[in-house]
């Protein structure tokens, strides 16, 4: 969308600017102890160690997996596969049919599920387009933007030139962290030299560039077992490790993978998982199954670490890269982090004058919700007869816990209406999800009952001057009475494709600096 059709959200925004500068000159002073928050050692799963692996690595490559494109909303490998299946069941079946013969056409696992859909595709072109339709959810790739670990990987590359990058992704997401980070990319498929000044990207199951007839992707049974010892891939994974290689968003079910690392003439690896993406496991289980996996990773040279959230997958990486250099190392993440909520917290929710402050915050939230409103507008969406409202949250990292700081339509008046909620997976809460997760996330209209119908959670991530800083501070909530699937925001949406990521970034970029 052109910027000047957003004209009237940056002059109104300009007006909570002055607010919130109004708000600094009156913070008052901030003293922190030291405890624990986010990035705090744990028997078994300290992270310093990693960190200082990855930091002091004399050659360092990423490979990545589905869980770094999944941070931007598409599919993980298995659920691609199986709605790739579904689209090609027999239309003939009954529902509880055809529910019969996807169960038993996943018996072979995912590598023959694909090699079925393959085979009831009319022809190769046709499934690699249902492959490129279903990864992107018939949305396309621009409506997709790159995750906090895509654009930590690309800060990386940015830093130090001579770290590699390998995916086995089929999208473009990690080019486009990169030349939102100012570089310029090259996608290959290939094992030749890296030019002076651009960042390779290895895609090394092929990559999707919208021409069915001529992309190529490995996902097939056959693919897998027709595989060509000697390839390029081969030989990139063998000189890769050599030095150390940190796998990211992989589960360490593929067959070329476990080939490869197991093959490895050095141990020293990094595995960085989260425990996010299995909320469903008893404490117990989940302890139980992370040994396992760490004794069963260690004999392929790996070594394996849990952050609790998606998001903590981005911090570690930047606390590697801040650790690396230049510079002095920075001081332990959970002293930064608590400073900086602590700084937030009492310019919104102050120990003294609540009423008054607070009567501030919900003029700059208001202002902002203005400024909202004014682009919506300005691409010929009306507003009138919808309510909107914007909510400021922010994070305790040593109660991990997430609180209400701020609402455009209430204020806190005394501090009993003032409730922290746990920061914790599955959270019922959108404000919780978008900061678990790092990302945006759109509210489910079955989670719980509110007047508010749709919402949006955007994370809020505080960055220092040079961006040598990031911090994930909170997040603002961006609300509608209207049901998910028909608010003026999927009607502007349909008017002017990417107001929405327009209309997070300016709302980022203003409350944020409400922690400056």
């Amino acid at each position: 969308m052109p910027p000047a059709r957003l004209t009237d959200l940056s002059e109104t925004l300009a007006r909570a600017t002055s607010i919130v500068s109004d708000l600094a000159a009156i913070t008052e002073p901030v003293a922190v102890e030291d405890r624990p928050g986010f990035l705090v050692a744990r028997p078994g799963n300290d992270p310093q160690p990693i960190i200082e692996r990855i930091a002091t690595a004399e050659r360092l490559t990423f490979l990545i997996g589905a869980g770094v494109s999944m941070e931007a909303g598409l599919p993980s490998w298995g659920r691609l596969v199986r709605v790739l299946l579904e689209s090609l069941a027999p239309p003939s079946l009954s529902e509880n049919d055809r529910a019969a013969w996807l169960d038993a056409a996943a018996e072979p696992g995912l590598l023959g599920m694909a090699a079925t859909a393959r085979a009831l595709a009319d022809s190769d072109a046709e499934f690699v387009a249902r492959v490129e339709r279903h990864l992107y959810d018939d949305r396309g790739p621009d409506h997709f933007d790159p995750g906090p670990l895509a654009r930590e990987i690309a800060a990386w590359k940015r830093d130090h030139p001579a770290v590699q990058i390998a995916t086995f992704n089929y999208d473009l997401l990690l080019e486009r962290a990169l030349q939102d980070a100012g570089l310029d990319v090259d996608p290959r498929e290939d094992n030749e030299a890296e030019r002076d000044g651009v960042a390779a990207v290895r895609h090394l199951h092929g990559r999707l560039t919208g021409n069915p007839a001529e992309d190529a992707v490995i996902l097939t049974e056959r693919d897998y077992a027709t595989w060509s010892h000697g390839s390029w891939q081969d030989a990139f994974m063998h000189d890769a490790l050599q030095g150390v290689c940190v796998f990211l968003g992989l589960s360490f079910t593929d067959q070329n993978l476990l080939r490869w690392i197991y093959g490895a003439p050095r141990s020293g690896h990094v595995a960085i998982f989260a425990r996010q993406s299995t909320p469903r496991l008893a404490g117990p289980v989940r302890r139980e199954l992370e040994t396992a996996t760490r004794a069963r990773l260690e004999r392929a040279h790996v070594t394996a670490y849990w952050a609790d959230f998606y998001a903590e997958m981005a911090q570690v990486m930047h606390e590697a890269r801040r650790r690396r250099g230049p510079g002095r190392p920075p001081r332990p993440y959970p002293e930064r982090a608590q400073r900086r909520a602590t700084r937030g917290r009492r310019r919104c929710l102050p120990g003294t004058g609540l009423e008054a402050r607070q009567r501030n915050v919900r003029a700059i939230l208001s202002a902002s919700l203005a400024g909202v409103r004014a682009a919506l507008e300005s691409v010929r969406t009306p507003v009138d007869g919808e309510a909107l409202g914007l909510g400021l949250w922010g994070i305790d990292y040593e109660r991990r816990a997430v609180t209400l700081w701020g609402s455009s339509d209430r204020i806190h008046v005394d501090t009993s209406t003032i409730t922290d909620i746990p920061l914790a997976w599955g959270s019922e809460w959108v404000a919780v999800e978008a900061i678990t997760r790092g990302s945006v996330v759109e509210w489910d209209p079955r989670t719980y009952a509110s007047r508010w119908r749709s919402v949006r959670g955007i994370p809020l991530v505080w960055t220092g001057p040079g961006q040598r800083e990031r911090i994930l501070v909170g997040s603002v909530t961006l609300t509608s009475t209207r049901p998910h699937g028909s608010s003026v925001f999927e009607v502007a949406e349909e008017q002017a494709p990417g107001i929405r990521k327009t209309i997070d970034a300016a709302l980022h970029d203003q409350l944020v600096r409400l922690w400056d």
